[in-house]
């Protein structure tokens, strides 16, 4: 069967882990921020590991934490979890600026990040082994 098709995202499975990638250079804006938290519930609706792929996206304003926000709650209600990775510049800093971000482990930031798909992707796997079958 084949993935859906979104106006916002491109969303693959890898290993297990569903992998959604934006597929917008920039989000601003109360309209595109609603359409693409739409967009991410759906497609992760019944996920348990995702990666989130900023690799195109070199601007993002305030209003895109909402979607975020948004997704991981319905991922953690489910008992699933979320990695970022591919953060440009701009964006990392936007995130670790406001703490919505931590490369540690052992932190309390509500979003997770690895420098690329094949490490997020490991971690959510490695995860899943230490915390059982």
């Amino acid at each position: 069967m084949p993935e859906p098709t979104y106006r916002h995202l491109k969303s693959r499975t890898e290993q297990g882990v569903l992998v959604l990638t934006l597929n917008t250079p920039e989000l601003h804006g109360d309209q595109m921020a609603d359409e693409l938290r739409e967009e991410l519930l759906a497609a992760a609706a019944g996920a348990q590991k995702v990666v989130l792929d900023f690799q195109p996206m070199g601007f993002m304003s305030s209003v895109g934490f909402r979607p975020l926000l948004s997704l991981r709650r319905q991922l953690q209600e489910g008992g699933g979890e979320m990695i970022f990775c591919n953060l440009g510049p701009q964006i990392a800093d936007v995130f670790h600026t406001t703490r919505m971000i931590s490369t540690s482990r052992s932190s309390v930031a509500p979003f997770h990040v690895e420098p690329d798909v094949p490490s997020a992707i490991a971690r959510l796997n490695a995860a899943q082994k230490q915390s059982g079958p």
